[in-house]
């Protein structure tokens, strides 16, 4: 009698046991499915940038020479790692969502603090663009008086760091288009 209610408590529990041991082999087949697929995602995307980085730096070789074309190939890393590192700064900056409609004693303490920054910044390009504006002036060379104040008011709503960007990449551009690539015949 013993061994019959062993046998119907083994064939309970197992029935019961069944459906939830299954559905643990499908989710551990499923992540371990996953996580091979990513990892060969992962290994073929480091494949492939290394593979575009020596072609980049290749090509900018037979255009440019070896020094340039390390220079390219690297610049173009480095712009990269300094977009990322913007973004993630940019998104560990973020405050919190809060649910409150009023704010807290704190904030306007730094709204002032960040209006008088943006003021002194407004100052400080005033200051430094007032003598060239001055020359144009009376040297009578209305449009670039006005593309100075133009790029000082740019300026003043842009920021400093958006400014360096801003410049490198007009560099680049600038020198591109000055300097043509030699004509191999």
């Amino acid at each position: 009698m013993i061994d019959y209610l062993t046998r119907q408590a083994r064939a309970i529990a197992s029935a019961a046991v069944s459906p939830v041991e299954a559905a643990g082999n499908r989710f551990v087949g499923m992540i371990v499915g996953t996580a091979g697929f990513a990892t060969l995602a992962l290994v073929c995307l480091i494949g492939t940038v290394i593979f575009l980085s020596i072609a980049l730096d290749l090509w900018l070789t037979q255009l440019y020479g070896p020094v340039i074309g390390a220079l390219g190939a690297a610049g173009l890393y480095f712009v990269v790692t300094l977009l990322a590192l913007v973004l993630l700064l940019a998104r560990r900056a973020k405050p919190p969502v809060s649910k409150k409609n009023s704010p807290t004693p704190a904030e306007p303490a730094a709204n002032t603090e960040a209006e008088e920054h943006a003021s002194n910044f407004s100052a400080e390009v005033e200051s430094t663009v007032a003598p060239f504006v001055a020359v144009l002036s009376e040297l009578g060379l209305k449009r670039e008086e006005v593309a100075v104040r133009l790029a000082a008011e740019a300026s003043k709503q842009m920021g400093p760091l958006t400014l360096v960007g801003l410049a490198l990449i007009v560099g680049f551009l600038a020198q591109r288009s000055l300097e043509k690539p030699p004509k191999s015949s």
